[in-house]
């Protein structure tokens, strides 16, 4: 999802993890997802008997229209509104941004990086953004993933990522991870986050998940990403996971072509289960991938986001899924450059979807407005289908309190980013032990280390611990022209110190880790990035990893490097000679297979609405 606004260490990695030891939330207990309300309850497991958590009142309830009467008011134009969610560059709502989202009576708002300066700033546009539609409020909508997919990180809590809680195989983790994000969205105006990622990350080589993923398991891919649904929601934050029927097995980029998976079909069916149990859980909405997938659909190679084998008859009918579908954006390569955005928007809702998302640029909004009507008038889409579109987006945002007035800014921004505990409990968990060498691990406190990082954290959290430490600070993806005179100033220092810890986020790192290896002195990799980079180190003394490279994991790893923190996590993905839940503690043994993370008992099902 909007790969532009990726920084340079998008490839890079995920998260740390988080200490057992702390007093932990309990988690609600089960209730029915919003959308069954208007068809058969999914089948489920037992639940333990229904404890609701409470809710504080609204501060100024006022009667919410039902959504019949809501879609009985609305003319044509107002409901191919509805189905459209828009973006816009700019910090503040100005005269074109008025035009866009009130003149065309919108249903969703998705804001980026471009819209983002400080929690203040944001706040307040989003506020005046809910004002601009008081009758039916827009989504408001954010990309707030954690590790390598944040848009929002002044004061809010930011999770390391997805990857860093598959290390520490702890639900509750996840379900506290959900809620405590999801709170802080909402205290800044938000009241949709596109996430969590239920992809499966069973390609190594994949271009566009890789640690975004929970897992390469299915199994802990569901269990934890059931738990952060269940966490988000319960902040009453409409929750809508990504990227169905599953993007984990791709080798292509589908912000630049259409990936076409041909894996058997029995491998892609799998790789539905996790979307299946958060449909289970109650899970609001689901967005559509751009990737064929031919072994799925009896041979048809169109994405699935326009698919109505893949959105009709597979997620609607089949799985039973009555919840909100969102497109990915239809402006990415695989999508506009085959079909455009107009044509596209139209197959996509009549495959199944309720809403398009078109967030980058206004002729694209333009051109998707009227093809919808166009193809309304002409009556190849159906009154009764967009209805039915329209009915579950006010059904979700009837759901989850969009109507509801929100406290005054000031008090919501009062509570900003108190649940940070969470963040450093999920990195104290997550560090995980892929090589062990007790010379070098922990670091003797009076050896001479280098350090060698595109992380600046990584080295001042180091020296903060180990003074004499020498930091070389390079740049995650340095030009060609400046990586000889890298590998020769790291080879340098490295020959003058006992020691050289090198920071890896993707394989420029690699390539100063092997030159620091030749000047004959132990070498001690961190990886910040994909675990799989832990691979590409063979001759390293010590190997840890850390998934990400956030500020949170950078000071777990040194934590672990100085031995105030003992290595508990264990690989969420398999590795050559490492398989899956691999995982070494502080003094090199294998952490033994029956060792998890302490679980509270978890009810079978989520929360509907909190």
């Amino acid at each position: 999802m909007a790969k532009q606004e990726l920084t340079h260490r998008a490839l890079a990695g995920l998260l740390l993890l988080a200490a057992c030891a702390h007093e932990r939330e309990v988690l609600p207990a089960a209730d029915r997802p919003f959308w069954e309300s208007s068809r058969k309850a999914l089948k489920r497991a037992p639940a333990a008997p229904p404890k609701r958590e409470p809710v504080p009142p609204a501060p100024t309830q006022r009667p919410v229209p039902k959504e019949a009467a809501l879609l009985a008011r609305m003319s044509l134009e107002e409901k191919v509104g509805q189905v459209m969610m828009v973006g816009f560059p700019g910090l503040t709502v100005d005269e074109p941004v008025i035009e866009l989202v009130k003149g065309r009576q919108v249903g969703g708002v998705c804001l980026f990086k471009r819209n983002i300066d400080t929690a203040e700033q944001v706040a307040q546009l989003n506020d005046d953004l809910r004002a601009l539609l008081p009758a039916v409020p827009p989504f408001i909508a954010v990309d707030q993933e954690g590790g390598n997919v944040v848009r929002l990180s002044d004061r809010n809590v930011v999770l390391p990522g997805n990857m860093v809680l598959g290390a520490t195989r702890d639900a509750q983790l996840a379900y506290e991870a959900g809620r405590a994000q999801g709170d802080d969205l909402r205290r800044l105006g938000f009241n949709m986050n596109l996430a969590p990622v239920l992809d499966v990350n069973s390609n190594p080589r994949n271009p566009v998940i890789g640690i975004r993923a929970f897992s390469d398991d299915i199994g802990l891919v569901s269990e934890l990403g059931v738990q952060f649904v269940r966490g988000q929601q319960a902040a009453r934050v409409v929750t809508v996971a990504k990227h169905f029927p599953g993007h984990g097995a791709v080798e292509a980029d589908s912000h630049k072509s259409l990936p076409v998976v041909t894996a058997p079909e029995a491998v892609l069916r799998g790789q539905l289960q996790p979307f299946v149990a958060a449909m289970h859980a109650g899970l609001d909405g689901m967005m559509t991938a751009h990737i064929a997938t031919p072994t799925l659909s009896n041979g048809d190679s169109t994405p699935a986001t326009l698919s109505p084998h893949v959105l009709g008859d597979v997620l609607r009918d089949e799985l039973g899924f009555d919840g909100l579908v969102l497109t990915d954006e239809l402006e990415m390569d695989a999508i506009d450059a085959r079909y455009g955005v107009g044509h596209a928007a139209v197959l996509a809702i009549n495959a199944g979807a309720d809403m398009v998302l078109v967030p980058w640029r206004l002729e694209k909004v333009n051109e998707v407005r009227s093809a919808l009507l166009q193809a309304l008038e002409s009556g190849v889409v159906s009154q009764r289908r967009l209805d039915q579109a329209v009915s579950r987006v006010l059904r979700a945002k009837l759901a989850r309190g969009v109507f509801e007035p929100l406290p005054p800014k000031a008090e919501r921004l009062a509570g900003l980013g108190k649940d940070h505990d969470v963040v450093k409990r999920i990195a104290t968990a997550a560090v995980t032990l892929l090589r062990h060498d007790a010379k070098v691990f922990p670091l003797p406190k009076n050896s001479r280390t280098l350090v060698i990082t595109a992380e600046s954290v990584l080295a001042t959290e180091l020296q903060a611990r180990l003074p004499s430490t020498v930091a070389l600070v390079v740049p995650a993806w340095p030009k060609e022209k400046e990586r000889l005179a890298l590998k020769r100033q790291a080879k340098a220092l490295a020959e003058q110190a006992d020691v050289v810890v090198v920071g890896v986020v993707n394989s420029h790192q690699i390539e100063l880790a092997t030159v620091a290896q030749l000047s004959g002195k132990p070498v001690v990799v961190v990886v910040m990035g994909a675990p799989y980079l832990g691979a590409q180190v063979p001759s390293a003394a010590a190997v840890l990893t850390v998934y990400s490279y956030r500020e949170s994991m950078a000071e777990a790893a040194v934590r672990a490097l100085v031995g105030e923190l003992a290595p508990t996590g264990r690989l969420p993905v398999a590795m050559p000679r490492m398989p899956f839940g691999f995982g070494l503690d502080v003094n090199g043994r294998r952490l033994p297979e029956a060792v998890q993370a302490e679980r509270a008992s978890l009810p079978a099902s989520s929360p509907g609405q909190p």
